[in-house]
């Protein structure tokens, strides 16, 4: 009932309609049923879609891969929301001390008090960032030393700008609005008050808010936000900072943009006249570069020992991240929908169920699941991956299928977790330990190579990394004495602060390492310490970069060369709504059908645009409700042949013999009743072609013209494929 009152509201532009399908009707059963493995009563009313591959998987199978799906990117969204935060800290310190000292921290001797301006430049980081700044803006810190935030905040976007009443009208009104005591949200009376744009408002309940606080010193600033300041007015803009300026030091402003452009050259300084810019006190205030930024994140999240994601990404999701990140959108929240839309991506593989450790419960529950009949297909597909793997020694294959059991299978699928999960995070120490050698290399002048960090992380994805750290090892061969002692210290000090399993699994090279750290305190030749430090190095790196495509069910954790999903996140809207229009029926299940012909199942929309497609440029509307008429009538003769007649049910009736006027009179009830369903069916079929050439032209897909007003123009002419 929602979805059709907001197809009967003028004023929605949008409306989203849920996908229903037949096969969705026992997902709350499944839920349920998964609940119960879970021995949670946490049952969500949202429908799971079907599963892709239904010939190998669970019968809930879509149902568990969701939650594993949540979890695991709810994992990796945590890392990289923190890692975001920790970018953003030094850039939202900046901006509030900026904001706290605007109006103490001035030059003497101005002819007039200038407007303290905050430029950002934001392309490349997330959209929190403003969130942070206003809620470190508008927090209490320490009342007791007086090192209060406690200002005010409102944002202004283009939207709000069109015009200056429009935007004094937003900044005024975005402050008094609040209460000066702190409570409540107040409303005025239009008829009692100022008007809302005037600024005179904003400086009387500013007073009243000093009055209020007993500041006396005024300390509180009023914080404007301009959102994506490039979209703005510029006259709009001008003409506001004017007025604004006019009012202080009485109302203590303070405007922070958000700039998208670079800050060399200057938006602000190539747009506005010397004559707005002299009233501006203009602060730059510059993100950490994107680029930088994109790497950290990265590798701080996919490689980094003391974090172990749930999935791994694989190479070409990177180089699709890196891509898109350089060429379309600098964004951090682009890269979180690409991984998300990764996550989701990897999880329609039925057997990325057994991700997590004990997807499906413990050994008992899992058996209970595994052992129904809806199972086996899934059971048979984990069977032969196991015993295609190396987690079977050969020479067993032959006769171990004949003891196996669900216990043995989730077992040996437990075996091969561990072993992946530490194959990769040995990967990542040694991939790390790469990047630190590559550092005093690039430190002390020599030349490492021009690949970027993701270049290396795809090549050490891929097992390729040899030509790099074979270079390097042979340069720390030859280190002199003088930088030797530098190398062996980093490379010592990377050991001891790598995980305690890790150390574990390294005892060999790290006992190496000792030995040549030792080595120094003995007066020992340069030769005899950096060649073999060299070899050592250089057989540690070939043993451990190595591809994780070799491990064992490796596409259970990790997703590999697995292709992008491209169309997902940069999709094609024309294509789709010519396929949507040509080609209805993929957009339905086959038991949503309602007959054998194709055309049964048209839309209206459907059906009229088989004719614009065979039309010339201008289209007649009269003809094209002809033939849609035409069409309509056809089908509706087909329908009425397959229907089913009354003898069929064995109802056969013995014709009654009816004679003179009661017959004449039963043939005029009946002619009158076929009139009357020919003239509804007739106002039916008009209205349905007006709804539907309606929905053509919301579309954009005919232009009307002032020279014939009974014909449109067709505005697509390419013959879709």
């Amino acid at each position: 009932m929602a979805v059709d009152t907001d197809l009967e509201d003028v004023n929605q532009t949008t409306v989203y309609i849920p996908f229903n399908d037949s096969g969705s009707t026992n997902i709350l059963s499944v839920r349920k049923n998964v609940a119960e493995i879970d021995g949670s009563d946490d049952v969500d009313s949202d429908a799971a879609p079907p599963s892709l591959f239904p010939e190998r998987d669970l019968p809930q199978g879509c149902e568990l891969r969701f939650q594993a799906c949540r979890a695991a990117w709810g994992k990796c969204l945590k890392r990289m929301q923190e890692l975001i935060h920790s970018l953003h800290v030094p850039v939202v310190e900046s901006i509030v001390e900026q904001v706290k000292k605007s109006y103490t921290d001035e030059l003497p001797g101005l002819p007039y008090p200038e407007l303290p301006v905050v430029s950002v430049t934001s392309s490349s980081t997330s959209s929190s960032l403003f969130e942070e700044i206003s809620f470190r803006l508008e927090e209490n810190t320490d009342e007791l030393f007086e090192d209060t935030n406690d200002h005010f905040v409102t944002h202004v976007f283009p939207s709000d700008c069109t015009t200056i009443t429009g935007a004094m009208k937003t900044i005024v009104s975005g402050f008094v609005s609040r209460s000066p005591t702190g409570g409540q949200d107040i409303k005025r009376k239009p008829s009692t008050s100022l008007a809302a744009y005037d600024i005179a408002l904003l400086e009387a309940w500013y007073r009243a808010v000093c009055d209020a606080r007993d500041d006396r010193h005024h300390r509180s600033r009023l914080v404007v936000i301009m959102h994506d300041f490039e979209q703005l007015e510029p006259q709009v803009v001008q003409d506001m900072f004017e007025i604004c300026s006019s009012y202080i030091p009485r109302l203590p402003l303070v405007f922070i943009l958000a700039l998208a452009s670079p800050p060399s050259p200057s938006y602000i300084r190539a747009t506005y006249p010397h004559s707005m810019l002299a009233l501006l006190r203009v602060r730059d205030c510059p993100f950490p570069l994107a680029e930088k930024s994109l790497h950290n994140i990265l590798l701080e999240t996919f490689f980094d020992p003391t974090f172990e994601p749930e999935i791994m990404m694989g190479p070409t999701t990177i180089d699709f991240a890196v891509e898109f990140f350089t060429r379309h959108s600098s964004s951090l929240d682009g890269l979180l929908s690409i991984l998300h839309l990764t996550h989701m991506k990897h999880f329609e593989e039925p057997l990325s169920v057994l991700a997590p450790a004990q997807a499906l419960g413990r050994s008992e529950d899992a058996a209970k699941v595994l052992l129904t009949p809806d199972a086996f297909p899934f059971l048979n597909a984990l069977f032969a991956r196991v015993h295609k793997s190396t987690l079977i020694v050969p020479v067993e294959h032959a006769t171990s299928w004949r003891s196996a059991t669900v216990d043995s299978l989730l077992s040996l699928t437990e075996t091969a977790r561990d072993s992946f999960r530490m194959r990769a995070k040995l990967l990542r120490v040694a991939f790390r330990l790469v990047l630190r050698v590559r550092q005093f290399m690039l430190a002390h002048g020599y030349k490492a190579g021009d690949q970027t960090v993701p270049d290396l992380m795809c090549l050490a994805l891929r097992g390729r990394l040899g030509s790099v750290y074979g270079y390097l090892c042979s340069i720390a061969r030859e280190l002199p004495a003088t930088q030797l002692e530098d190398f062996v210290r980093a490379v010592h000090s990377f050991f001891e602060d790598i995980p305690e399993d890790v150390r574990a699994e390294e005892d060999e090279v790290i006992s190496r390492v000792e030995t040549a750290y030792k080595m120094l305190g003995r007066n020992a030749s340069a030769q005899d310490i950096s060649g073999p430090l060299g070899n050592w190095l250089s057989e540690y790196f070939k043993l451990r970069i190595v591809a994780l495509e070799d491990a064992p069910l490796w596409d259970i954790w990790y997703t590999g060369s697995t292709p992008f999903p491209s169309e997902l996140i940069n999709p094609s809207p024309r294509a789709s709504i010519l396929a949507g229009l040509i080609h209805p029926q993929d957009y339905v299940s086959p038991g949503q059908r309602s007959g054998d012909d194709d055309d049964d199942d048209l839309p209206d929309i459907s059906i009229l645009f088989k004719g614009y497609l065979e039309s010339a440029k201008m289209i007649n509307v009269y003809d094209w409700f002809e033939s849609f008429v035409v069409f309509l009538e056809a089908r509706k003769r087909r329908v009425g042949k397959n229907c089913i007649p009354d003898g069929a049910n064995g109802n056969s009736r013995t014709p009654s013999r009816k004679k003179g006027k009661q017959k004449q009179v039963e043939d005029e009830v009946v002619h009158e009743d076929a009139g009357e369903d020919e003239e509804g069916w007739h106002t039916e079929v008009q209205a349905r072609f007006i709804r539907a050439l309606q929905e053509l032209d919301y579309l954009g897909f005919i232009k009307h013209t002032g020279r014939k007003a009974d014909h449109v123009m067709r505005t697509v002419f390419d013959s879709p494929e």
